[in-house]
């Protein structure tokens, strides 16, 4: 409904400042490409650089009295704001008066002003805002005085037909489908001005040093929330975030286009990547809005005035047959109609979310609903307020989303008229970080690398040259790297078809450089990670929905050079050979763009490189490759970083029993903080392993993988498995020429044997997501990191490997 804003943050002391706080509110559709701004009000300010822990009532001594202090009175339409002493009320029952910190200014205000939104004069306006309980009235038990609250302009009563409903969220109570609007429930005012009765807008009325709401219509938040951050989840950040999460229900790795980039918009933005979405079109006629969406998940941004034919028709041919989701987010007919056109003319979802200006009409053609769309509205992005407000609080203090970036101006309250030309000027914006270009571009750059120039020897530090990018290439400055058992296998001389002097290592996260001609994927400044099994999207495996294979890889061709038959590594004039088209094993590497995936700017290199193979790897094997059931039985063969993160996979699947196999007791303890139930030693017993894990299972667990690379082990893991319904998961990479004598009647009575790469995961599309759900702390893939070093000692970390001391040793550069 509204565009985002920020409050300067008082605390709550003996005196109160009003400051007012503006945020990115971009409507850029609206035919000026305006923005949106926002603005706090706060009183009393603490100390410089405390924050509110606890909050106090304000003052107790005005309870049950009249309070005379500032608000924005708005006489008529189109004309200014004015600063008046006002009076007000004291709260009656079930009504609460509320001191505001922080209001923002949203598009819905300046409808009012405008006159597109019909309102009764004079009024007080302003609905996103957060502050402290005042007083309360008789028979309010929600608040008491001292709370820190954010008003509600949807509220939640709890008994009407919408609130009662788990598809509704917009109570029968509110003050914007009722009448008459601008009183309070028992039909008259809190606030009088100069003698005169000023309207209350939409339950709210937040431009103004205290207001009084219905119980109803406020939501208790955590006390230590910064209130001049939290305000915009009063609106405009619950509206556009909602909307994507809650009214679409986007799905993971959709599309989804976005109509207009103010603070709702981006909003959505933010949305569409929490739930997964795979393609984020991100659509303005302001360019200067780019940045910030992409910054906050948008993978494209278009600006409809590039194009000569309808943007739908241009979103269509940039996805074959529409997006599954969009969202009109500007409050304009044509554009609504745009958005509907956009989808999938079968199954895609337009939301509107924009408020339009009253008494308008669309005009579409019913043929476009009739194909299958769904075309629906969205208030407040659908949450029941009451309910959603305290949890949208608890998530930002947890940092499972940001909101700083959708602030963009802090003004005093007074300046309140300055922060709506703003607005509707479209100079409301913030201070973007730009990268500089590189002045490596197109050079060659000297760098270290650790280079094993023949099997069997210590990895050498050298100085080597990397050559700039060709077409479709990248060039990335690698930050952290894992060392993994597949890269002692290339040293020892046991991995397939490597050739040397090789860079090796293949688990690395950097930054993009530079980058070759014809690349669209990545920019420079991106992060990336990357990943040895290639994913083209143009073979039939990639094409193939159920393969993660690629043709492009090490198995079906060697990638011991580039796809040209070259190298970008050079070294004392000799060339040398990559690993897996990654070689990570190297302050610079250069990649084809289709083995390096782009990731949020917000993850730590250091932790996250773990994804480019060996978390991916486990994890995946128990989510995708077995597909383990809740309830169900698990043994792990090989507790290294890859078999302890099968234990994670199967955790997160639900299995109820975990059983841990290896012969090093030291890493027990480290299995069962992962999740394992038990762990076991197979030289505590006089039998086979085998046999040990039926009579402990009763007829074999359902699910077993081996992650050590033994022909032993395999079978063991085979055989361990329930005899008719049992699947073993094959993870470890045996040593080349490896043959596995395995009785067929293990197989003949209904037991699956199956092999998984990188966890059945499409490395391109899965990496980023991956990335995003590590960021929401669905799993914990910091614990599989036991060393870090410097890169100069690589060669300690393959000592730590090989003895069995490390789970997963990250190299810095």
């Amino acid at each position: 409904m509204c565009e985002g804003w920020d409050s300067e943050h008082s605390n709550l002391a003996k005196r109160w400042s009003n400051t007012f706080a503006e945020a990115l509110c971009k409507s850029s559709f609206l035919g000026t490409g305006q923005d949106c701004g926002i603005s706090n009000l706060t009183q009393h300010k603490k100390p410089e650089g405390e924050r509110f822990k606890t909050h106090e009532p304000v003052n107790m001594s005005t309870a049950g009295k009249v309070i005379k202090c500032k608000a924005a009175v708005l006489w008529e339409a189109n004309k200014p704001f004015s600063i008046e002493e006002v009076e007000v009320a004291p709260p009656k029952a079930h009504e609460v008066r509320i001191k505001i910190v922080a209001t923002g200014i949203c598009r819905s205000d300046d409808h009012v002003v405008t006159g597109a939104l019909a309102m009764p004069f004079p009024i007080i306006l302003g609905h996103e805002a957060a502050g402290v309980v005042e007083s309360v009235g008789e028979k309010v038990t929600s608040v008491k005085p001292g709370d820190a609250v954010i008003p509600l302009f949807v509220p939640q009563c709890g008994e009407c037909s919408a609130c009662l409903s788990q598809k509704g969220n917009l109570c029968s109570r509110n003050d914007i489908s009722n009448s008459p609007a601008g009183l309070m429930a028992d039909g008259t005012t809190r606030f009088t001005c100069k003698g005169k009765g000023i309207h209350n807008f939409i339950g709210t009325s937040t431009f103004t040093e205290y207001t009084v709401v219905h119980e109803t219509a406020v939501a208790k938040i955590d006390s230590a929330a910064p209130l001049e951050k939290v305000c915009l989840i009063g609106c405009g950040f619950s509206t556009g975030y909602g909307a994507a999460l809650q009214t679409a229900k986007v799905e993971a790795g959709s599309t989804c286009a976005v109509f207009g980039l103010g603070g709702v918009g981006l909003s959505v933005v933010m949305g569409c990547k929490a739930a997964g979405a795979a393609r984020i079109i991100a659509i303005d006629i302001n360019k200067d809005k780019f940045a910030k969406a992409k910054e906050l998940g948008a993978t494209d941004c278009i600006n409809p005035k590039d194009y000569k034919k309808p943007i739908h028709e241009v979103l269509t041919e940039m996805t074959g047959q529409g997006v599954d989701y969009s969202f009109e987010v500007i409050g304009r007919t044509e554009t609504m109609t745009e958005a509907l056109a956009s989808c999938h003319y079968n199954y895609g979802v337009s939301v509107i979310v924009g408020v339009p200006p009253a008494a308008q009409k669309i005009t579409f053609d019913p043929m476009v609903l009739f194909s299958g769309r769904t075309w629906k509205g969205s208030i407040f992005g659908g949450w029941k307020s009451k309910d959603a407000v305290p949890k949208l609080v608890a998530d930002y203090m947890k940092k499972k989303f940001v909101l700083d970036p959708l602030i963009t101006h802090t003004l005093p309250f007074t300046k309140i008229n300055e922060g709506f030309d703003l607005l509707r000027t479209g100079k409301s914006g913030y201070c973007p970080c730009t990268f500089a270009k590189p002045t490596t571009l197109q050079q060659v750059i000297r760098c270290r690398a650790a280079i094993a120039w023949a099997v069997g020897k210590p990895l050498s530090v050298e100085e080597i040259e990397v050559a700039p990018p060709k077409a479709r290439e990248v060039r990335v400055k690698i930050v952290a790297t894992g060392i993994c058992r597949t890269d002692d296998h290339v040293i020892e001389g046991t991995f397939p078809d490597a050739e040397f002097p090789v860079i090796v290592g293949h688990e690395g996260a950097g930054i993009v450089e530079s980058i070759g001609e014809g690349v669209t994927s990545v920019k420079p400044g991106d992060k990336v990670i990357l990943f040895g099994l290639p994913h083209c999207g143009e073979c039939s495996f990639c094409l193939n929905p159920d393969s993660n294979y690629c043709l492009k890889s090490h198995f079906s061709e060697p990638q011991n050079l580039l796809p040209d038959k070259t190298s970008r590594f050079t070294c004392k004039g000799k060339q040398i050979h990559y690993f897996l088209w990654t070689s990570t094993f190297s302050e610079y590497t250069v990649v084809p763009e289709y083995t390096l995936a782009k990731i949020d700017a917000a993850a730590p290199l250091d932790k996250v490189c773990v994804i480019g193979c060996g978390f991916s790897t486990g994890y995946g094997a128990a989510i995708n490759t077995a597909k383990v059931k809740p309830g169900s039985t698990c043994a792990i063969f090989g507790l290294g970083g890859v078999g302890l993160s099968a234990v994670m996979g199967c955790k997160a699947a639900g299995a109820a029993r975990i059983i841990a196999i290896d012969i090093n007791k030291d890493k027990f303890a480290k299995a069962k903080e992962l999740g394992a139930t038990e762990c076991i030693n197979p030289q505590d017993f006089k039998k086979p392993i085998q046999q040990v894990l039926t009579e402990m299972t009763g007829h074999g667990v359902d699910y077993s993988f081996e992650v050590i690379g033994t022909a032993d082990t395999l079978i063991a893991a085979l055989a361990s498995c329930n005899m008719n319904t049992g699947v073993c998961v094959m993870i470890g990479e045996p040593p080349a020429g490896t043959k596995v004598p395995i009785d067929p009647l293990l197989l003949l009575s209904g037991r699956t044997i199956k092999g998984t790469l990188v966890g059945g995961w499409r490395m391109g599309d899965a990496i980023p997501k991956l990335v995003t759900s590590y960021l929401q702390k669905k799993f914990n893939s910091d614990l599989l990191i036991t060393h870090t070093l410097p890169f100069a000692k690589i060669n300690e970390g393959f000592e730590l490997l090989r003895a069995g001391k490390s789970i997963r040793s990250v190299l810095l550069f």
